[in-house]
């Protein structure tokens, strides 16, 4: 019996991320449309951000390489996008308040991960 092991192939951040922001703008132009929605130039921000930053954070974890920055950058371009959209229920300060707690967990966890 021969076991023939196989090398995970990724696809570069880069590839991903364009097919990502491609299928978030195509997204919103079907959304708005069809009417589902109404359009704001502000929401050009949620539809951009949101899908790149999950897909950012999601590359963070399935690759492993370069955790702390592609989380970061990726929790970031979440951010702008919840501000963006949540800016008439929750102030935008507080969303950006809460990106600083997250990003400050995220240095020191990397801190504490290297000096083990």
């Amino acid at each position: 019996m021969k076991i023939e092991i196989t090398k995970r192939r990724y696809l570069w951040y880069g590839v991903g991320s364009l097919a990502v922001l491609v299928g978030s703008i195509g997204v919103a132009a079907i959304v708005y449309a069809l009417g589902i929605l109404t359009f704001h130039a502000y929401d050009i921000l949620f539809w951009v951000f949101g899908p790149w930053g999950v897909y950012t954070i999601a590359y963070a974890f399935v690759t492993r390489r370069d955790l702390p920055y592609y989380l970061t950058w990726g929790t970031v371009m979440f951010f702008i996008a919840l501000a963006s959209a949540l800016y008439t229920f929750i102030n935008p300060v507080v969303i950006f308040g809460i990106l600083l707690i997250v990003l400050v967990i995220i240095g020191v966890m990397t801190y504490w991960r290297g000096r083990t």
